[in-house]
C-alpha cells in the first residue's frame, strides 16, 4: 500500500522540505571560507559554556523522559508574565505550536490570515489542513494590519502575526 494514497489532500499537495546546505558543502561549492550560516536558527558562535554546564549537571537524569507537561517551566513563565499557568501551551519549537493551533482551531475551508513575506510555516500548515490561505500584501515589508482587518470574515479562524516578522525582521 502507498501511504500517500490515504493522506489528506492538503498533505498530498505539500512538497518535501529542502533543508539548507551545510557550511562545508557551501564552502566546497563556492570556494569560500568563514561562512556564517543564519538559517535554521543555528548559533554561529558555538555552544555556550553555560548550556554545556547545565547539561553536565543533568546527565544523571537524561535517561528519563522529562515532565511532558512542563510544570516548572509553566510556573516560571506564569510568574514572570503574571498569567495563569493553565493558559500556557508548550511545544517542541514554533512549528509544533503552529501546527497544533491550526489543527485545533481551523477546519477544511476555514480561513487563515498571514502576511506576505511571513514565516514559511504559515502557508504550509494552512495547506496541510486544507484551510484557505489569505496572504495579505506587505506594507513596507511588514504587516499590513488594515489589510488584515479588511480580510476578516466569518470563516477566519486564525491570524498568524510574527513580531518581529520572520524573515524580514519588521515589527
Amino acid at each position: 500500500m502507498q501511504y500517500i494514497n490515504i493522506a489528506n489532500q492538503g498533505v498530498k499537495s505539500l512538497s518535501p522540505y529542502q533543508a539548507g546546505k551545510p557550511i562545508e558543502e557551501l564552502e566546497r561549492e563556492l570556494g569560500i571560507t568563514n561562512i556564517v550560516k543564519l538559517a535554521s536558527n543555528e548559533n554561529p558562535f558555538g555552544f555556550p559554556e553555560s548550556a554545556k554546564q547545565a547539561i553536565i549537571k543533568q546527565l544523571d537524569q537524561l535517561t528519563r523522559y522529562p515532565d511532558a507537561n512542563g510544570f516548572e517551566l509553566k510556573q516560571t513563565i506564569a510568574k514572570k508574565f503574571d498569567i495563569p499557568a493553565n493558559q500556557i501551551t508548550l511545544g517542541n519549537g514554533s512549528n509544533d505550536l503552529l501546527e497544533l493551533f491550526a489543527h485545533t482551531f481551523a477546519d477544511e475551508g476555514d480561513e487563515i490570515i498571514y502576511s506576505q513575506y511571513a514565516f514559511i510555516v504559515y502557508p504550509l500548515v494552512t495547506k496541510a489542513i486544507n484551510a484557505v490561505a489569505k496572504e495579505i500584501p506587505a506594507k513596507n515589508w511588514g504587516h499590513n494590519l488594515d489589510g488584515f482587518l479588511t480580510a476578516l470574515s466569518d470563516k477566519t479562524k486564525l491570524i498568524f502575526i510574527a513580531n518581529p516578522n520572520n524573515p524580514t525582521g519588521n515589527f
